[in-house]
């Protein structure tokens, strides 16, 4: 019998899992009954699990595109509001409020990137909030606001659907266990019924190396 590994994919689950229900349909005993019913429960439920960690998979793919757009614009914000505190030197110079909000420059606001650009931009509103009265100020705040939330929310669904990836794995790892632990209890209970002959077992079970012959090229 071909034991399956830990480290074996999906792939070898089913083609092992699905040999031996087909095979064990051929017996016409009440335990081949049982054995096929067993392993096509946890044939469908590997099926389904690994359908789930896809879909998780590219629910967190959709989850990274928006929360890069929502970076992106974050960023594009922030270059606005450099240009418009240039403006607003300009009407007044002794507000020096350019430097006052970006000292080393707006590229060190949108240099971090993901979640670590989030930790910066609290204390960025408060350098930005202290020109608020200005009504130029005002309207950039407004931006900044929305484009902040926009940014945070996208950040956090990324974070939950990266948590339903892992989660979906697991459950598909749990799911190939189910069938290794059912390929093994099959297998005893083959040998008990087949006592006198307890090779017979083997025969309900895909052998160590079977592969199917190669086909020859064509032309």
């Amino acid at each position: 019998m071909r034991r399956l590994r830990p480290t074996d994919g999906t792939p070898a689950h089913k083609r092992t899992g699905g040999y031996h229900r087909t095979k064990v349909k051929t017996g016409n005993t009440k335990l081949h009954a049982d054995l096929h019913e067993e392993m096509s429960l946890k044939l469908a439920d590997l099926k389904a699990k690994a359908r789930a960690h896809e879909d998780a998979e590219d629910d967190a793919v959709a989850a990274s595109a928006t929360s890069d757009a929502a970076e992106i614009a974050l960023e594009n914000v922030i270059r606005d509001i450099d240009g418009d505190l240039a403006k607003v030197d300009r009407e007044d110079q002794t507000l020096n409020a350019r430097a006052t909000v970006f000292p080393e420059g707006y590229g060190k606001e949108i240099d971090p990137e993901g979640a670590s650009q989030l930790k910066t931009l609290d204390a960025l509103r408060d350098r930005i909030a202290k020109f608020s009265g200005h009504p130029l100020v005002s309207a950039m705040l407004t931006k900044f606001d929305a484009a902040h939330h926009a940014f945070k929310k996208a950040i956090e669904a990324e974070e939950a659907a990266e948590d339903a990836v892992e989660a979906a794995f697991q459950a598909e790892l749990d799911a190939r266990r189910a069938i290794r632990e059912q390929l093994e209890s099959a297998y005893g209970r083959l040998r008990d019924f087949y006592k006198a002959r307890p090779a017979l077992a083997e025969t309900f079970f895909l052998k160590e190396g079977r592969r199917r012959a190669a086909k020859e090229p064509k032309g």
